[in-house]
């Protein structure tokens, strides 16, 4: 029994001096340009985990020739008609935000009853910074 709580002991000091919880700051430094991405220029490495996760809410970064890719999307949704717009992408001191609205059917458009699950993609250079939407 005594060595249980040498373990107990051992694992919480590691935990005590080894974990940590690190702050994320949202305040802008720089905008950043970006350019939406088509569905057919998403790429490959994108198409598979989108495709797997698009039915619930979803953000997926890729990183490739200098390029950082972001996807936002907002699950399965019971009909079309819904919008994505990019209100800012900026750098704050150790992120990447990626602000959005989701925008539903006006109620004068026609929509499939088709289930939808809409997603977009954008482009932007390359940061090794955690990416956070807002």
């Amino acid at each position: 029994m005594k060595w249980h709580w040498g373990i107990f002991f051992a694992f919480s000091l590691i935990c005590l001096t080894g974990c940590s919880i690190r702050s994320v700051s949202t305040e802008k430094v720089k905008d950043l340009s970006y350019e939406l991405v088509e569905e057919p220029d998403i790429p490959e490495e994108m198409r598979e985990p989108i495709s797997r996760r698009q039915e619930e809410p979803f953000l997926l970064t890729y990183a490739d020739n200098g390029r950082l890719y972001i996807a936002r999307g907002y699950g399965k949704q019971e009909t079309d008609g819904y919008e994505i717009q990019v209100l800012a992408l900026y750098e704050s001191e150790n992120a990447i935000v990626l602000k959005t609205a989701f925008l539903g059917p006006e109620p004068d458009t026609e929509v499939s009853e088709e289930p939808a699950c809409p997603y977009i993609v954008v482009q932007t250079e390359y940061s090794n910074k955690y990416v956070m939407t807002e």
